[in-house]
C-alpha cells in the first residue's frame, strides 16, 4: 500500500541576505488584547494616538479642512454702559472648525478677544508685537509705499498641561505630572495684503481633457448618441487622476511650547491655521493698539461643505428664481385668452403716447441687479396665421424698457437692486398693432410666446436667475442651475367675434388606430 507523503510546506524565496526585523509601522499601531495582558502606560498611550491619529486622518481627508460652523466675529461692546467708547475687543461667537491636519478646535461658548491676547506671527513664527507694530510697519508708512496691508485673524489649535499632581518613584523621589490636557483654541495675527481678504478660493480640483470614460475612449458611434452630462461631469479618468495624485502634509505634529498673555506654557501649532477673518487694528487714546470695528468675515474665511449644504446646493437652494407672473392664467392654458382680456393687459389709453406701462409684469424670489435688469432680457413674440399657405408668421413686440416702481424693496435688500420688472412697449406701436383698426389678431386665432432669459439677469449674490419652466406650473422657475430661460405661452382668440378653437400643438395625444 503506497502512502501519500504530506506535502512540504514552502516558504518564500529570500531576495536578501539580511535578517527580517519588524516594520516600524507607520500606518498605525494598536494593542491587540488578550487575557492576562499587563496593561502599561505606554500601552494606553500607543491606544490613545491611534484613536486621535485615525480620527485626524479621517477629518481632513473626507471633510477637508475650514469652519464648519459658527465662529461669528462682531465688535465687542464697550464695558462702560451708556458710554460709546469703543471697547478694543471682538466677540467671537461658539463653533467648530477642522485645521489642515484634521484637528477639531471647538469654542463652545461666546469669547471676549483683547489685542494681548493673540499671538502675532510672520511666516509660522512669533514675533514680538512692538516689533510688527513699528512706526516703520505702520499703515501710514506702508500706504506711502503703495503696499497697503491688512491683518488676518486665525485660529490654531492648541493644548495645555492642567491639574498639576505630585508622583512619587520607586525611589521615593518625587516629581510632578499633568492629570489632564486641555484642548483649546488660541487666535493669532498676521499681515496680509489686503487683497487676498476678499479672494476668490481658487478650485482644487482641476479637470485637463481626461473627461472620457475609464479603460477606453469613446467610439464615433457613442459620441453621437444621446448621453446624461450630468452622470459624467468631471469624467471617470479626471476624478480618478486627480484622487490618485492628492497630497496630504505629513507635518503635524509640529507642536510648539510658547507661553501665553497669562503666562501659562500652551502647546500651539503656529504653521496649520484656519482664517476666520481680516481685522482692523488701530490706535487708542492712550495709543495703544487695539481692534477697530471694521472686519471683513465672510472673505478670507474657508468653509467645510456639509452634506445636507451640498445637498442644497445641488437641488439650487442658493438660486433666485421667478415666483410670480401677472399672467400666470393664461401660461400654456388649453382655452383661449379673449382679445379684449390681452389687449388690456396692455394699460388703459391715455397713457404718454410714446410708451404704454403694461400690466405684464415678473417678480423674483431675490433681488436682482437693476443694471441687469434690460429690455433685452425678456422678448414678446406674436405669431399669426399667414393667409396663403397656413405658415406662422412670427413678429417681435418691441420693449422700450423695465419699470420696476410698483415693485417697493423689502427690508435688508441692497441698494441699486429690485424685486421684479413690468415691460414697457412703444405707444405707437400697440396703437396701430393691437388696437388699430387693422391688426393681426382680426379673424384668426393668434399664438404668444413671452421669454425671460435668466442667462441676462444677476441678483444680489451676483449669480444669474434660475429662470427655467417646468412643466404646466407657471411658477416658481428653475430647475437646479443658473441661468436659463422661462419660456411661457398661451392662445389669443381673434379679435371682433366668435371662433372655432384651432390648437397649433395637440393637447391631447390621438388613440392608434385599430
Amino acid at each position: 500500500m503506497r502512502v501519500q507523503e504530506k506535502p512540504k510546506a514552502v516558504r518564500p524565496k529570500s531576495f536578501s541576505d539580511q535578517c527580517c526585523t519588524n516594520p516600524s509601522c507607520e500606518t498605525g499601531l494598536r494593542n491587540n488584547y488578550f487575557e492576562h495582558k499587563r496593561l502599561s502606560v505606554e500601552s494606553l498611550r500607543v491606544e490613545q494616538k491611534y484613536s486621535l491619529e485615525r480620527r485626524q486622518l479621517l477629518n481632513r481627508a473626507i471633510h477637508g479642512w475650514g469652519v464648519v460652523y459658527g465662529f461669528a466675529i462682531t465688535a465687542a461692546p464697550s464695558d462702560h454702559s451708556g458710554n460709546k467708547t469703543k471697547s478694543g475687543k471682538l466677540k467671537i461667537g461658539p463653533g467648530l472648525a477642522l485645521d489642515p491636519c484634521g484637528r477639531e478646535l471647538l469654542e463652545v461658548e461666546d469669547r471676549i478677544l483683547s489685542f494681548d491676547d493673540v499671538i502675532v506671527t510672520e511666516d509660522g513664527r512669533r514675533v514680538d508685537p512692538a516689533e510688527a507694530f513699528s512706526e516703520e510697519q505702520s499703515e501710514s508708512h506702508l500706504k506711502a509705499k503703495g503696499a497697503e496691508r491688512c491683518w488676518l485673524l486665525c485660529a490654531h489649535y492648541a493644548e495645555q498641561s492642567t491639574s498639576p499632581v505630585q508622583v512619587t518613584g520607586p525611589c521615593d523621589c518625587q516629581h510632578r505630572e499633568w492629570d489632564y490636557t486641555c484642548e483649546t483654541v488660541r487666535y493669532s495675527l498676521q499681515r496680509i495684503d489686503c487683497k487676498l481678504c476678499c479672494a476668490e478660493d481658487p478650485c482644487e480640483f482641476e479637470c485637463r481633457c481626461r473627461s472620457g470614460p475609464c479603460c477606453r475612449e469613446r467610439t464615433r458611434e457613442e459620441l453621437r448618441k444621446p448621453r446624461d452630462v450630468r452622470s459624467e461631469r468631471g469624467g471617470c479618468k479626471c476624478i480618478c487622476e486627480y484622487v490618485t495624485n492628492l497630497e496630504f502634509s505629513t507635518e503635524c505634529d509640529c507642536l510648539s511650547e510658547i507661553e501665553d498673555a497669562c503666562c501659562r506654557k500652551i502647546r500651539i501649532d503656529l504653521h496649520k491655521r484656519v482664517p476666520l477673518a481680516c481685522v482692523e487694528v488701530v490706535r487708542d487714546e492712550c495709543g495703544d493698539w487695539i481692534f477697530g470695528e471694521n472686519l471683513e468675515m465672510c472673505g478670507p474665511r474657508r468653509l467645510v461643505k456639509r452634506n445636507d449644504l451640498l445637498f442644497d446646493l445641488i437641488r439650487g437652494c442658493d438660486l433666485t428664481r421667478i415666483i410670480h407672473i401677472s399672467w400666470k392664467d393664461w401660461h400654456r392654458s388649453p382655452e383661449a385668452v379673449p382679445f379684449n382680456d390681452f389687449s388690456d393687459k396692455f394699460g388703459p389709453d391715455g397713457q404718454d403716447k410714446d410708451e404704454y406701462v403694461t400690466e405684464f409684469s415678473v417678480k423674483f424670489s431675490r433681488p436682482v441687479h437693476m443694471d441687469t435688469l434690460r429690455a433685452d432680457c425678456f422678448a414678446m413674440t406674436v405669431m399669426s396665421a399667414e393667409r396663403e399657405g397656413g405658415w406662422r408668421e412670427t413678429l417681435r413686440v418691441p420693449i422700450v424698457r423695465i419699470d420696476s416702481t410698483s415693485f417697493s424693496p423689502e427690508p435688508g435688500d441692497p441698494s441699486n437692486h429690485v424685486r421684479g420688472g413690468t415691460l414697457v412697449v412703444e405707444g405707437a406701436w400697440l396703437e396701430d398693432a393691437i388696437r388699430g383698426r387693422k391688426n393681426r389678431f382680426l379673424g384668426a386665432e393668434a399664438w404668444v410666446e413671452i421669454e425671460v432669459r435668466g442667462d441676462f439677469i444677476l441678483d444680489c449674490n451676483g449669480q444669474t436667475v434660475d429662470a427655467n419652466a417646468v412643466g404646466l406650473v407657471p411658477y416658481p422657475s428653475g430647475n437646479g442651475g443658473c441661468g436659463g430661460t422661462f419660456l411661457s405661452t398661451f392662445r389669443v382668440a381673434p379679435a371682433g367675434g366668435s371662433h372655432q378653437r384651432r390648437p397649433m400643438i395637440p393637447t391631447t395625444a390621438k388613440e392608434p388606430t385599430k
